[in-house]
């Protein structure tokens, strides 16, 4: 379709009023708009296109079985998505497990919410696929400092574009995530904007993360923000799993190190007053899911089926 041949947004709206608000059908819509039934299929998916009508899944296919019945009677939880893995392959069944998560997040948050919003790859792939879903008085907020490269799925991005697709306004740190010495991160913090702003992640009443293993090919060391032997200090301490940048050992307890000493972003106190929409798929985080479903960071669960089933196995032995 040329340029010249594209529809006014008046005239897609129209149709997409007729189908999906009167719930006509397309030979109905055809007879009183004069249209062609190919014009209006078109028409329909140009509303999608364009933004002028938003679709969001319930994901009530997800909520209802045994397992996750499970996780609530053990972990008191809120709701619990559970995504079936179908014979896919651990790439394909972790963007399953992000567009389950990304249709929830409309229905996680409420007006007037403050959404604190962490990293990664897998909070990156739920940004992408979240519906344009206006949410009135939503705020962002991001809850780790900023990283050296803007092309990496960082906090700050996952963060605008969560904004974005919710109409929400979005406040970032303006600070790096960790700093070299103890000693600067100790003066970047006293600085009143950045004092402001980590008083100010106290705010989030809710927070979407995911989390990491304590293991030496962890996110935190390929983004740069620890290295292995980071790892090896804070699992010496009995450290499992990493959430925004920080670590708990197996029943959710801060393990802290040297490299809190550097950090910018929230605590871990203040991360288990919020209410925590997880998301994770891979079985390799069992124990760091685990960790995080005992220390309270929980009430709002989205995880793979095969990491599911490893959780509840390690948690009921």
């Amino acid at each position: 379709m040329s340029r010249a041949q594209q529809p006014s947004d008046e005239t897609v709206a129209e149709v997409a009023w007729h189908y999906y608000v009167k719930q006509h059908t397309q030979r109905e819509i055809s007879k009183l708009l004069g249209l062609s039934r190919p014009t209006i299929i078109s028409y329909i998916r140009i509303a999608k296109e364009r933004q002028i009508v938003c679709v969001k899944i319930a994901g009530t296919h997800f909520t209802v079985n045994d397992l996750t019945d499970k996780f609530k009677t053990l972990f008191d939880l809120d709701s619990v998505h559970i995504v079936p893995d179908e014979g896919l392959s651990e790439d394909e069944l972790t963007h399953n497990v992000c567009e389950v998560a990304a249709h929830f997040l409309p229905n996680f948050v409420e007006e007037g919410d403050v959404l604190g919003v962490s990293w990664g790859q897998t909070i990156s792939f739920v940004s992408e696929r979240i519906p344009y879903w206006p949410i009135k008085n939503l705020t962002i907020r991001q809850i780790i400092g900023s990283m050296a490269n803007p092309l990496l799925p960082t906090c700050e991005s996952c963060s605008t574009e969560i904004a974005r697709r919710l109409s929400a306004t979005c406040i970032n740190l303006n600070a790096p995530a960790v700093c070299t010495s103890a000693k600067l991160a100790a003066e970047i913090r006293k600085e009143p904007i950045i004092k402001e702003q980590l008083s100010n992640l106290t705010k989030c009443n809710k927070v979407i993360y995911s989390l990491s293993p304590c293991t030496s090919d962890t996110h935190v060391v390929q983004f740069k923000l620890a290295t292995s032997k980071d790892i090896s200090d804070y699992t010496d301490k009995g450290a499992v799993g990493i959430i925004a940048g920080r670590f708990i050992d197996a029943y959710g307890k801060p393990v802290l190190g040297e490299l809190d000493t550097r950090m910018l972003g929230i605590d871990l106190v203040d991360l288990q007053n919020m209410n925590g929409l997880l998301v994770a798929s891979g079985v390799e985080k069992t124990d760091a899911c685990l960790a995080a479903l005992r220390g309270g960071y929980v009430q709002s669960l989205v995880l793979d089926i095969r990491l599911a089933e490893e959780i509840i196995r390690k948690a009921t032995k």
